[in-house]
């Protein structure tokens, strides 16, 4: 429990603005990207060589991490994440793309405070499909619905706790992803949680939660590559840290698979002039897990972790609670006014369901 606590502590920082990676290490331009030695990385954060298993590289101070050359896995505390760019290797050393750093090893490893990231008043929950859309289905369980189950034990827990809930949808409709982009951006002081659930293979399983891929990057869930199209937007920063805090939190109350933390261009996150996140909550083509999807009582538990992963990234990121008779837990400010986002700052762990006194076609 420590771990893990210290681990979503640490991994709920926010970064304001993108750090110059090329300003403070070395690059070398590997087939048209920066990339900086993963040496010089571990040695700006304390970290060292340590024992791993099978192919992987890892390295432990503070914080520990694994990786693999000429792969994307990233590993944090043995929380997932998908490079933007493979681990490379150049003149015999392993190198990291300077994105990458900038873009998720420091806001994870090194917390700072953010400029962005401003009051939290309002959650916009999209349950994703509806109507003649049902997206995934299978003889356990049709997405739309679970979708929307999960969407509105959720909304009565954050209204519980204080918070505005705008819903894309309440009832069984279809809207295009540009009406629900829209809904989302006339709501300011607002995130935005887009749920859904998976299909695949049916030995497919597991958790996996999507946030908008840094400007000039692409992803394998994107559909072109045109650089119109590959704009990031101005909460990369805070996308990560609602993304860390939602998806820890139903890592560990779920126990499911974790497939990681990873960027896309779904059309519901290209667009969006909020914090954003596009969350999976498991496979409805796996028997088992098609199961407990179709369930109430994990449907509770899904809107729950998601409710506090919310919670957690209010007090940690977020400059201040929506009001003065809100239960939800506020920001601990520095002395500048800032939000003080470091793991000694914070007390997000705090944050969970039932506690009254905390302190401090879907992808486009």
């Amino acid at each position: 429990m420590k771990q893990w606590l210290m681990v979503t502590l640490a991994l709920l920082v926010c970064l304001c603005g993108r750090v110059a990676a090329q300003d403070v290490y070395n690059t070398e331009s590997i087939d048209g990207v920066e990339y900086v030695r993963l040496s010089d990385v571990c040695r700006n954060y304390n970290l060292r060589p340590a024992a791993a298993k099978g192919n992987m590289l890892a390295y432990q101070g503070e914080h520990r991490i694994s990786l693999r050359n000429n792969h994307q896995d990233f590993y944090v505390n043995n929380y997932r994440y998908v490079l933007s760019y493979p681990i490379r290797t150049y003149a015999g050393r392993l190198m990291i793309s300077s994105t990458d750093v900038s873009k998720l090893v420091d806001p994870v490893l090194r917390p700072r405070f953010s400029k962005n990231a401003g009051i939290l008043r309002t959650v916009v929950i999209d349950p994703g499909h509806g109507g003649h859309d049902a997206g995934a289905v299978s003889p356990y369980a049709r997405e739309k619905d679970c979708n929307l189950a999960v969407a509105l034990k959720l909304r009565k827990l954050l209204r519980e706790q204080g918070y505005r809930v705008v819903m894309t949808r309440d009832t069984d409709v279809f809207l295009t992803l540009q009406q629900r982009v829209a809904i989302a951006n006339r709501c300011p002081d607002s995130i935005f949680v887009s749920i859904h659930h998976n299909s695949g293979r049916r030995a497919a399983e597991g958790i996996e939660t999507f946030t908008l891929a840094p400007h000039g990057t692409t992803s394998p869930f994107a559909r072109t590559r045109r650089m119109a199209d590959l704009a990031g937007n101005d909460q990369d920063s805070e996308n990560i840290a609602l993304a860390t805090a939602i998806h820890s939190r139903a890592i560990k109350s779920t126990k499911a698979t974790d497939r990681g933390i990873q960027r896309a261009r779904f059309s519901v996150l290209c667009t969006i002039e909020r914090p954003a996140i596009l969350f999976e909550g498991g496979f409805v083509s796996n028997p088992e897990e098609g199961r407990l999807i179709s369930s109430s009582k994990y449907q509770d538990k899904l809107a729950k972790s998601i409710c506090e992963g919310i919670l957690g990234y209010s007090s940690v990121v977020c400059r201040k609670s929506p009001g003065s008779n809100s239960r939800v837990a506020s920001s601990r400010k520095s002395s500048s006014g800032r939000v003080r986002t470091s793991v000694s700052g914070s007390r997000m762990g705090n944050a969970t369901i039932g506690s009254r006194n905390k302190k401090g076609n879907k992808r486009g």
